[in-house]
């Protein structure tokens, strides 16, 4: 026998999910490590740019997974972009045959409330392995600035630049949905994925960003951080008190928006695959997992990150997650209205360091010395060289340009050079 599983023995979390509770498993005996994947390699996406919590957790899951499916190797494959749509959609298309997870934010529940035409998937029908952790889902900001807690938030005279990875993000539909609740006007800035939204708010570019604990913790530490807000999810103690959601939340809608961010708190770090994986490869990847998150190496390495471990392996994190997408009229309605708004364009100077094919994409760094990318279209993007009307081909490695576009790795609207 190859270490403890967990089994049906349970202890209910306090807060409900659509009407559920949700299941903590208590440890138990389990089943024989399978042979299932001697020789064989399984491609684990991560839906996030390498660095940061998520790729952080990711490699710790992968990493000990293959130390727990006897001859197997594990490739951890970074996919990032359109806020953890693009990996996931990767994921769920991928072979049913096991040789397939991955790891990707929970808070793509939005897209598939929503049925947003890019997000070509369904979480209920996925195959859920596990959830390793259950972390509050944070609003941190530079230590510089002069909110100390979210509802400073509230008496920003000017919009609060914050950082997120891309629109439709977790990040993106959570602040849009606390703005709309508790009145506050903060400024999204996409483009920023892994550590680029920390160096951002050293730079000075944006104020803030909204993520998890884990994620968001070193930068705390540091001191170059504070947590200002938190929902759902563990808190650890290092970090003293800190303004609750749950007790800020006054209204129905401001209730209803707080536990909808909730569950994806609790719901954290989760792994899965496509559907329908025969039963007996997803019965040992499962086994694999537990066993995973019962190593005391496993363990004791994330105790010295300082990472949270709460695990759940199997069919009760894809319950938790189906509850999640059930939501009221009133909750959709503001979900697609948030989803429907159009972020504002940003300009930003800088220095082209490659032109690539053809002039469809530029890389450009901004004052600060941060590389970005920006496609170009032979439509829609407006070319000016020296106050003149041009064509995306006569764009050149070395020009002085501004750039107008909607954040790191959209398309520009306009592309100004000297």
């Amino acid at each position: 026998m190859m270490g403890r599983l967990m089994t049906s023995s349970t202890r209910f979390l306090g807060r409900a999910l659509g009407g559920i509770g949700l299941l903590v498993l208590a440890t138990g005996p389990v089943a024989a490590a399978s042979d299932l994947y001697k020789g064989r390699t399984v491609t684990y996406i991560v839906t996030t740019a390498a660095g940061g919590g998520y790729d952080g957790y990711g490699r710790l899951t992968a990493r000990f997974m293959e130390k727990h499916l006897p001859g197997s190797t594990f490739v951890v494959v970074n996919r990032p972009g359109a806020g953890h749509i693009l990996g996931t959609n990767l994921l769920y298309a991928a072979k049913p045959d096991g040789l397939t997870i991955g790891s990707f934010n929970a808070g793509i529940i939005y897209s598939q409330i929503l049925k947003v035409k890019s997000a070509r998937y369904d979480l209920s029908k996925m195959s859920w392995i596990g959830k390793a952790a259950a972390e509050s889902r944070t609003i941190v900001v530079d230590v510089r600035s002069p909110y100390k807690n979210f509802l400073d938030f509230q008496k920003a005279k000017e919009p609060v630049p914050m950082a997120i990875s891309g629109i439709g993000s977790s990040a993106y539909m959570e602040l849009n949905l606390l703005s709309k609740v508790f009145g506050t006007n903060f400024k999204l800035l996409p483009g920023y994925s892994g550590n680029d939204n920390e160096m951002a708010m050293m730079r000075g570019e944006v104020i803030g960003k909204m993520g998890s604990t884990g994620g968001q913790g070193a930068f705390v530490r540091s001191g170059r951080g504070r947590f200002v807000l938190r929902v759902g999810g563990d808190w650890p103690k290092e970090f003293g008190p800190v303004m609750r959601g749950e007790d800020i939340a006054k209204t129905p809608l401001q209730k209803s928006v707080i536990t909808l961010i909730a569950s994806q708190a609790d719901m954290f770090r989760v792994t899965a695959g496509p559907p329908e994986i025969r039963k007996d490869r997803l019965d040992a990847l499962r086994t694999a997992y537990g066993a995973a998150f019962m190593d005391p190496e496993l363990l004791a390495e994330a105790k010295k990150l300082k990472w949270n471990i709460t695990p759940l392996v199997g069919d009760v994190v894809g319950k938790a997650i189906t509850a999640a997408l059930d939501q009221p009229p009133e909750i959709i309605a503001m979900l697609k209205e948030v989803q429907s708004a159009k972020p504002s364009d940003i300009k930003v100077g800088g220095s082209l360091t490659q032109v690539l094919r053809g002039g469809r994409q530029i890389v450009f760094k901004d004052p600060g010395g941060k590389e970005l990318k920006t496609s170009v279209s032979g439509s829609r993007t407006r070319i000016e060289i020296a106050g003149k009307e041009s064509k995306r081909g006569a764009l050149k490695a070395g020009m002085a340009c501004n750039v107008t576009f909607k954040g790191n790795g959209t398309e520009a609207s306009l592309i100004a050079c000297k």
